[in-house]
């Protein structure tokens, strides 16, 4: 099983005025997801190989959300939250009831600051009266191949870029990639 080191809110770290703080029972959810993978889905992995499993063994833990990828293959149209503005991108978990949506990296420091950009265009696009997202999620390795802490990243991405993210909340999830110590 995967385990998870860390947990951390955007909320802890900015004084919280109108916004909220990320959900206990969600997060809560996530965290139980990201620990029960197996450590089986990470055998034989290489570098630059996307870990397509890692998303998919936590999508299979949050039945509430939606997942980017099929198993049939190709995209969930319901987590390209913007294709109606033409843009293809998409969250890899979203749960429109709750507004929550999931990032999982496994190696990518740079995809960090495009992630919480998602979660930003989110917060600013409305379905209903609501931001699309209202709470978002990281899920990252504190220790990829050994020795990058993407989870430190992130939380310094968060810092840095604090003053200019309107939404109510993010939660980064630290987990320990296994077999890479």
């Amino acid at each position: 099983m995967v385990i998870v080191e860390n947990v951390t809110r955007l909320s802890e770290r900015r004084k919280q005025h109108a916004s909220e703080a990320f959900p206990n029972d969600a997060l809560e959810t996530i965290r139980s997801a990201v620990e029960a993978v197996p450590t089986s889905v990470f055998e034989g992995t290489t570098k630059h190989t996307e870990i397509r499993a890692f998303d998919a063994s936590i999508s299979d833990g949050l039945p509430r959300y939606e997942f980017e990828g099929r198993a049939t293959g190709g995209y969930n149209p319901n987590c390209k939250l913007w294709s109606h503005l033409g843009f293809n991108y998409s969250v890899d978990l979203y749960n429109a009831d709750d507004r929550i949506a999931i990032e999982v990296e496994k190696s990518e420091r740079k995809n960090i600051s495009d992630d919480l950009l998602k979660f930003q265009k989110g917060y600013r696009t409305q379905k209903d009266g609501r931001p699309k997202i209202e709470f978002g999620c990281l899920v990252v390795p504190v220790n990829y191949r050994g020795s990058d802490n993407l989870y430190q990243h992130s939380l310094t991405k968060l810092d840095f870029m604090k003053g200019i993210l309107f939404i109510d909340d993010v939660a980064v999830v630290g987990y320990r990639i296994p077999l890479t110590d």
